[in-house]
């Protein structure tokens, strides 16, 4: 279900795409792939710097939405200011259709994806009905797969060669941080001791 979704968030994608035109469109897939490359690697560090960003289970989720809507709102800013909004670039119309909505589709099946994985770093992840929607398994890896290619391609550009982490290995380890957690947090609930149901008795 969940990669159904997917799909029709970027046939949506697609529309929106074809009325601004390939220039737009390709200046704003690469906002966004550089905004969610930002949240999956700064995310460590920001949690860092303010330990308080990370003390809630929904820390990591919400982290990373608001590193990936900052950088966003920044890189959309200075792409509107100094080219999408200076420059226009005419292409054929049917050049123009055709590869404006296949970048559509593409930049919309990475928001969902990187929805998918805000859902699945929160401790509702491991709930029956939310695994049962499909965020988890194989829909869970088509996702992490996806958002670690385009992930992948900006840190083969931007990191050192000291730098050997994977987009996709920082993502498997911060999903299994998440699951470590929710599975320590329903043990120490499981062991926390039942109160008494009636009133104090002593004496009796």
């Amino acid at each position: 279900m969940v990669f159904w979704v997917g799909v029709l968030v970027g046939v949506v994608f697609i529309w929106f795409a074809v009325k601004m035109s390939f220039y737009e469109t390709w200046a704003m897939l690469f906002n966004i792939t550089i905004s969610i490359y930002l949240s999956v690697f700064l995310r460590p560090i920001a949690i860092e710097i303010v330990p308080a960003a990370g003390s809630t289970p929904y820390s990591n989720a919400l982290t990373m939405l608001a590193i990936a809507i900052a950088s966003f709102a920044i890189l959309h800013g200075v792409s509107y200011i100094y080219f999408t909004g200076q420059f226009s670039v005419s292409f054929p119309k049917v050049f123009n259709v055709l590869a404006a909505g296949f970048l559509g589709f593409l930049a919309g099946f990475l928001v969902w994806s990187f929805a998918c994985l805000l859902i699945c770093v929160t401790p509702i992840s491991q709930q029956p009905i939310v695994k049962g929607l499909g965020f988890g398994g194989q829909s869970q890896q088509t996702n992490v797969s996806y958002i670690s290619w385009w992930c992948n391609l900006v840190h083969k550009v931007v990191s050192s060669q000291d730098n050997k982490i994977s987009a996709e290995e920082a993502i498997n380890d911060l999903l299994e941080s998440t699951e470590k957690k929710t599975r320590e947090k329903a043990g120490d609930d499981a062991a926390e001791p039942n109160e008494p149901a009636g009133a104090d008795v002593k004496g009796i």
